[in-house]
């Protein structure tokens, strides 16, 4: 039986820092601060350049997702559109190297994707086109990108990311199927959680079941799993 509790918003996991590229970031650039003002819709347009020279590309990523909070900002739109087209000589100073490929260049388009919806066809082509990629990085990218996207299309293989043996990715694959708000979105998870009840990600898709369909199982009787961590 399904019941209901109280209503949260589910986030997309923060991303872990990847190894970083060869360069080093200037000490006078406090990216983290940058990434705070932009995801706060409180950054002025050269300190969004700024923060796009970041050479941490776990970072990096998680600054172009940010910029989805300043989609109301004309000069960021123009911005992301032309980093989609690479136009280098318009931003020099850009850590293009990163942004040119994935994993930026799937957050870039997932950004696009939730600002503009229509006609974004190549973006969410290209975010397909990383599903099977070695690098749990991509892959938890992809998964993520598609939960915004919410097209029921993905949920098989988000379902199927979520029950891989990849800690990483199948956490971001349950974030995803939470971000995607509908039916059969919220039915994976119920089914995910029958088959990994006993399972240390039991937590996380009860948890998401919960605060993104206002969803459990009950009885809210402890798994196996659960138990062992009490006691």
């Amino acid at each position: 039986e399904i019941s209901k509790t109280s209503t949260q918003s589910t986030q997309p996991p923060q991303i872990n820092d990847i190894a970083p590229a060869n360069k080093q970031p200037s000490p006078k650039i406090n990216y983290e601060k940058l990434r705070r003002k932009i995801t706060y819709a409180e950054a002025t347009h050269p300190e969004v350049l700024s923060a796009l020279t970041e050479r941490d590309i776990g970072a990096l990523t998680n600054t172009i997702h940010a910029l989805y909070s300043m989609r109301w900002n004309r000069a960021t739109l123009n911005l992301l559109d032309d980093m989609w087209e690479l136009k280098k000589g318009k931003h020099p100073d850009l850590a293009w190297d990163l942004i040119a490929k994935a994993p930026a260049r799937i957050a870039l388009a997932s950004t696009l994707n939730r600002i503009h919806i229509l006609n974004m066809q190549e973006q969410k082509a290209y975010i397909r086109a990383h599903k099977d990629d070695e690098h749990e990085f991509h892959r938890a990218q992809v998964v993520v990108s598609l939960g915004l996207n919410g097209d029921p299309v993905d949920v098989p293989y988000l379902k199927e990311m979520a029950g891989g043996i990849n800690v990483f990715v199948a956490q971001s694959a349950i974030t995803g199927l939470g971000l995607m708000n509908n039916k059969q979105a919220s039915d994976a998870l119920i089914e995910l959680y029958n088959l990994y009840k006993n399972d240390a990600r039991a937590d996380l898709l009860l948890e998401v079941l919960k605060t993104a369909y206002e969803l459990y199982p009950e009885p809210m009787a402890k798994s196996s799993h659960q138990v062992q961590k009490d006691s």
